[in-house]
């Protein structure tokens, strides 16, 4: 199918599942496959209908493997020594 004849034939057969074209590709038995394909490229899931992957690499704090750091062992230890230091800062005022 020709890219200019894509969305009209999108368009009018949207819902139509029995207007797509068949995959066509050719199987290990050396017939064509059945399946229905894809409106866009033609091929079924199975021979290169599905998803090409993300569009865009995500870097930072967007990656869904980022690592805050906020419960590691010295972060652990900053805290408990400014708690320390509030307290004692606390029964200082107290005292005075």
């Amino acid at each position: 199918m020709l890219k200019e004849n894509y969305k009209a034939h999108a368009a009018a057969n949207r819902f139509n599942l029995s207007a797509l074209p068949a995959c066509g590709a050719k199987t290990r038995s050396g017939g064509l496959c059945k399946h229905k394909g894809n409106l866009g490229n033609g091929r079924c899931k199975r021979h290169g209908g599905a998803s090409t992957g993300p569009t865009h690499q995500a870097f930072g704090k967007s990656h869904h493997r980022y690592i805050h750091g906020l419960r590691t062992k010295e972060t652990i230890k900053m805290q408990k020594l400014l708690s320390e230091m509030t307290k004692s800062l606390k029964d200082l005022v107290q005292l005075a």
